[in-house]
Parts: structure tokens; C-alpha cells; sequence
């Protein structure tokens, strides 16, 4: 709050800079922000040194030369405001990286097979009995998809999506159309594609001990059963383990396009300064 502060001060007293220069002082007035603008990039503070360069040209188009200068530092400002972002990034990927170490430990993972085209990750706290209880258990893609699979006896209830909840508060997934021609002995809907991250989410915000109710719901009738504290650890750990795999695919995408803007910064910033 107070950087964005400083930043609307310095733009304000810029302004005022600008509209009380005469042509006698245009000259001292740009070499100034040259100057700021300088010892700004050399401070790393790059947003600074970015208002002190925008001014320059929006301010003084007349000043060539100092114009020039300008335009000479402007390569070091964004290579070095690149630089500072992928610092960043780097950071945050280390803490995705530990935060799935720290996770799979308390994972196993299933290798697709003949009737699985691809395999996933299921929490140890989740019941191995799982198609013989009226329950729901999460699941992660090695994408890091996270999604909810439910499971229900008998096939009246044609249930299209499934709603958790504990005390006042509750969640549900997205609904998904019941496919009768399945040959199943018992009802069976996966919700993923994001249809499941509210229910992830919740069992997040009430993993603390407690346990939660699963309603069966959108079809022709409803149905519930109780989760215990462990399901739902282990759906809530199912969702952060998610959240630390999906996001590591588009920060290093990101963490590419800014080394290659890096590069080119810097080789920028060689030829402006060789000539």
C-alpha cells in the first residue's frame, strides 16, 4: 500500500514538474529524469525507473538527446525488472516442488491398465473399500486434475452430482448426466474438469477434525451417508496435492517466456550501448 502510494506521489510531483517547465528549463528537466531514471535502475528499483522513462517521453518529446539516454537505459530497466520475476517465480515453483514432496509420502499411485487409460494418485487415508460403501473419494491425475468419484449401492437414485456438508456449511460439484447404459452393480459418476475444486476446496477449510455428510443428489430421489475425519483429510490433502501439481505446468511455461524476454533485454541493452 505504501509503494503504490509513493508511486501516485512521484507521478503527481512529475506532473507538476511538468506543467510549470519553460523551454529554458525543458533541457535541465529532462536531464533530470535521465538522471533518476539511472540512479533508479541502479537502486533495482524498476518501477520506479519505468514512471521516471514513460515521463521523459510523454513529458519532453522534443529533448532528443536526453530522449536518447532515455532509450539507452530502458533495456537495463526491463532486464532487470525480468530478472527480479523470475526470481520470483523461481520461488514459488521451489514451494510448489516442496509442498508435493512433502504430500506424496502420504499417496499411492495407480498405473493405468486395461480397463484404466490413465493413472492417479489416491491418499492411503482413503477407504480401500471404497466400491462396496456409499461414499465418495478424491483422486489426482499425474496433471494434477483433481477429481471426485462417488459410489453408491443399488442404481435408483441416479444421483448427477454430489453435495459435502458439515454443520452449516457445505459444497457440491458440478452436476454430470447419469449414464444408465453403464454396466455397473452400483451408481458410480467421476466429476472432474473442475467441476469437483469446490468440494476439494471445502474439505480443505474443514479439515480440522471434522467429519462431514455426502448427499447423493439430482436425481430421483436423494441419499447420504457419513464421511469420518479421515475421508475427509484425505479428500482435503487429494485437493492440495492438486493445487501443488497444476500449478507447475504454467509457471515454468511462464519461467520461459521471461528468460527469452530476459535475452532479449540484454541483447538490447549490448547493441543501444555498443553504438
Amino acid at each position: 500500500m505504501c509503494n503504490a502510494i509513493s508511486k501516485i506521489t512521484m507521478l503527481a510531483v512529475i506532473a507538476a514538474a511538468l506543467s510549470s517547465c519553460g523551454p529554458d528549463k525543458e533541457t535541465e528537466a529532462a536531464d533530470r529524469l535521465v538522471a533518476q531514471a539511472k540512479g533508479a535502475i541502479d537502486r533495482s528499483d524498476f518501477d520506479s525507473a519505468f514512471i521516471y522513462l514513460d515521463s521523459l517521453s510523454s513529458g519532453y518529446p522534443r529533448q532528443i538527446e536526453a530522449g536518447r539516454r532515455g532509450l539507452a537505459l530502458r533495456p537495463a530497466a526491463i532486464a532487470g525488472k525480468t530478472q527480479q520475476e523470475i526470481m520470483e517465480l523461481q520461488m514459488l515453483m521451489q514451494d510448489a516442488s516442496a509442498r508435493i514432496d512433502s504430500l506424496r509420502p502420504r499417496f499411492k499411485a495407480v498405473p493405468p491398465g486395461d480397463d484404466l487409460l490413465e493413472g492417479y494418485y489416491i491418499s492411503v487415508d482413503a477407504p480401500d473399500d471404497f466400491r462396496s460403501r456409499n461414499t465418495v473419494i478424491a483422486r489426482v491425475t499425474p496433471r494434477g486434475e483433481f477429481v471426485i468419484v462417488s459410489s453408491l449401492a443399488g442404481r435408483t437414485t441416479r444421483h448427477t452430482h454430489i453435495i459435502l456438508n458439515s454443520g452449516q456449511e457445505s459444497a457440491k460439484t458440478g452436476s454430470v448426466a447419469f449414464d444408465a447404459s453403464l454396466p455397473l452393480s452400483r451408481e458410480s459418476v467421476r466429476f472432474a474438469t473442475g467441476s469437483a475444486d469446490e468440494v476439494g476446496r471445502f474439505a480443505e477449510s474443514i479439515d480440522d477434525g471434522r467429519p462431514a455428510t455426502v448427499i447423493f443428489a439430482g436425481g430421483k430421489s436423494e441419499a447420504k451417508d457419513k464421511l469420518s475425519a479421515k475421508e475427509v483429510h484425505a479428500i482435503a490433502d487429494s485437493w492440495r496435492l492438486s493445487q501443488a501439481m497444476s500449478s507447475l505446468a504454467p509457471m515454468a511455461s511462464r519461467l520461459e517466456q521471461l528468460k527469452a524476454k530476459l535475452q532479449l533485454a540484454r541483447d538490447q541493452d549490448v547493441n543501444i550501448n555498443k553504438n
